[in-house]
């Protein structure tokens, strides 16, 4: 019975529970803890040294992070509507960049505000010219 307690006192060491949480997901992370010590306890038994708990529990997570961030951008359920190409263009915020072209267009946002604009700068990604104050909203 040691050990179970043992490896309920390391579980608790770094407690992931919220008081806004919903009890279900407070289930899961205890179950993932206690998984997560489990395998630390059986790692440290066959390499036989002992690391330490957060020196194991951080590269598994920001593994997992960066799994679920490649799924996570095309992910659609079965039934649902695909997402559309502006849509998924803004997922990519940070692929979208200003460029100065020569010739001077009109701003897509301003022409929609029925505002007279004229500007050289475009997005790289969406190839639709953005006047320098329009360029931020029109991607958020």
């Amino acid at each position: 019975m040691g050990g179970v307690d043992l490896a309920d006192q390391i579980a608790n060491v770094y407690k992931l529970d919220r008081k806004s949480c919903k009890w279900w997901k407070k289930v899961f992370f205890r179950l993932l803890m206690s998984a997560v010590v489990n395998s630390w306890i059986a790692y440290c038994g066959l390499k036989h040294r002992k690391t330490p708990l957060l020196d194991f529990i951080v590269p598994h997570a920001e593994a997992l992070m960066a799994s679920g961030k490649l799924n996570a951008q095309y992910q659609c359920r079965r039934g649902t509507m695909r997402l559309s190409k502006t849509s998924r263009s803004l997922l990519n915020v940070v692929d979208h960049l200003p460029v100065k072209t020569k010739t001077r267009r009109r701003c897509r946002k301003c022409a929609q505000k029925k505002k007279e604009s004229h500007t050289k700068i475009m997005c790289t990604m969406c190839n639709i010219p953005l006047c320098i104050d329009c360029f931020n909203p029109y991607h958020s």
